[in-house]
């Protein structure tokens, strides 16, 4: 760049300068915002993909085990007809349903084994008890049960599928089972293990307890993971698809699935790293591809300097600060004969205007309750978790309208919304500048007062609790509330421990008779603190 002392910079100079600067700022939002949306349709893509083959897989297993336990139920019904199965069609019934399991045992009520197959199973002898609490509680149980994993004598992790006996005239006798072990191959694994992909995703499967019941490293087989957020959903009875961490922090796009017959869960999942190989290819190629661009745009600088320098440098100016604000006026008036810069003009002013609003309303949105315009849970939770990291004392009200319901049942629910912002305006009469007033959820209501204790948000509560008892409510008839209080750090040092206390004293002072404020106690306790005029 040539630079005269004296003089400045050239102006030629200048406007290519700024016309550089402008097309890489519009290159690399460009390319940002194909990345962006790339990124969000590949995950939405494998979000998808993996529910759907969770959902497919869960149908394929809870399909299995009704078979399995059909053909355990069918042995039952074989046993009955002669009152026994001999050890040789016991060994054929094995060999028939051998992809199912590891072994076919005949358990008689008193715990003692009657026959087994295959007759090679030397940690089983016929004629032994096997009085385990897994046995009793078959033999207390009297029907067809598939168990949850559990370690057998052997050492092995196992499920048992059993079916009861009873005689022909339907005494009962004991019951048949069949062993799966879950570390051996067998026809479940089958079905599941073939959902390993070159592109490291694959599928566990887990049991109603968090149990890890298949997957592809054996050393997981048997491991809790109910702490796994894909995991503790799933055996929620839940089914869907989730973008989150495991306990090692490696990142997945996960779908899952529930079986209701086994209450098992399905999760397909894939390394979140998956995707960046495809989206720095479409950087690659977003990059040369507007190189050109660039030096045409340069070129074309230089012939029209001297018409197009002055407005497209205010242009420019605005355009960068819009992007780097998001919150500026509005566009000053530019003067210029040139056709294309009265366009972008024209269209740089719509934008801004719209995104203005559309930012103002987004901000409304996300950060106040639609009904009493108090800051909502989003900006609660936020809030709360901000003044806990900055360690600087605070308490916390929480409250709620006592018989709300009764007024929803008088009086309608739209005299209850307004019995609602009702009492969100007068929390705002008794709030300072820089305390939140909340909205936590349905009438439950708070306010976090920065830098009081608690004897100071006692008489901030006891004021609003005499001011709404004593002001007529919108349904027309004066509303009680009840209240309690919670003191940073004295009573709690993080968010979820310091909601959960305040609910304990709000509730106290329900307990109580309502219309009261409580500050918390270990126990709680109501604080008889002189009433504040």
């Amino acid at each position: 760049m040539s630079f005269h002392p004296k003089k400045g910079f050239k102006l030629v100079t200048i406007v290519s300068f700024i016309i550089i600067v402008s097309i890489v700022l519009t290159m690399l939002i460009s390319i940002h915002s194909s990345y962006s949306v790339s990124r969000q349709s590949l995950v939405n893509n494998y979000l998808s993909g993996n529910y759907d083959r969770a959902m497919d897989l869960s149908a394929a297993t809870g399909n299995l085990l009704v078979r399995i336990q059909k053909s355990v139920d069918s042995m039952a019904t074989i046993w009955q007809r002669n009152e026994s199965i001999d050890p040789m069609l016991l060994n054929d019934l094995y060999a028939t349903h051998s992809e199912y399991f590891e072994s076919l045992s005949i358990v008689r009520k008193d715990t003692i084994l009657m026959e087994i197959a295959p007759s090679n199973k030397k940690e089983l002898q016929v004629g032994k008890s096997i009085d385990s609490p897994i046995s009793r509680s078959l033999i207390k149980l009297k029907e067809s049960k598939m168990t949850d994993p559990f370690v057998g004598k052997t050492g092995n992790l196992l499920i048992l599928v059993s079916s009861p006996l009873y005689d022909k005239n339907n005494n009962y006798y004991g019951y048949i089972a069949g062993t799966i072990y879950l570390h051996n191959s067998n026809i479940l694994q089958l079905i599941l293990e073939k959902n390993v992909e070159s592109d490291g995703s694959y599928v566990f499967a887990v049991d109603s307890k968090g149990n890890v019941i298949f997957h592809p490293d054996p050393t997981m087989i048997g491991k809790n993971i109910a702490s796994n957020e894909a995991v503790w959903k799933v055996i929620a009875g839940l089914n869907g698809s989730i973008e989150y961490e495991d306990n090692s922090g490696k990142q997945f796009y996960a779908g899952y699935a529930y079986n209701m017959g086994s209450g098992w869960g399905i999760v397909s999942q894939t390394p979140a790293e998956i995707v960046n190989g495809p989206l720095n290819n479409l950087l690659q190629s977003s990059a040369l591809q507007s190189l050109p661009l660039l030096f045409i745009t340069l070129a074309a600088g230089w012939l029209l300097t001297y018409l197009v320098v002055r407005p497209l440098h205010m242009l420019a100016e605005y355009s960068n600060r819009m992007l780097k604000e998001w919150s500026i006026d509005d566009l000053p008036p530019v003067r210029s004969a040139t056709y294309e810069i009265k366009l972008l003009y024209s269209s740089l002013r719509t934008t801004a205007r719209q995104m203005q609003k559309y930012i103002r309303k987004l901000r409304t949105e996300t950060a106040l309750d639609g009904l009493t315009g108090l800051a909502n849970r989003r900006n609660f939770d936020a809030t709360l978790e901000a003044w806990c990291l900055a360690k600087e004392p605070f308490s916390m009200i929480m409250l709620d309208i006592d018989h709300f319901k009764l007024v929803n049942d008088t009086y309608g629910h739209p005299v209850g919304d307004q019995v609602i912002q009702f009492l969100a305006a007068t929390m705002r009469n008794v709030s300072r500048e820089g305390d939140l007033c909340f909205r936590y959820g349905g009438e439950e209501l708070g306010i976090l007062l920065r830098g009081a204790n608690k004897e100071r948000a006692y008489f901030v509560a006891e004021r609003l609790r005499h001011m709404v008892s004593n002001t007529p409510s919108p349904s027309g008839e004066c509303i009680t509330i009840s209240l309690g209080i919670v003191d940073f750090p004295e009573q709690g040092r993080f968010p979820e421990e310091l909601i959960t206390r305040a609910d304990e004293a709000l509730y106290m002072s329900k307990r109580e008779g309502r219309n009261r404020t409580t500050v918390y106690r270990e126990p709680v306790a109501a604080i008889e603190l002189p009433e504040q005029q």
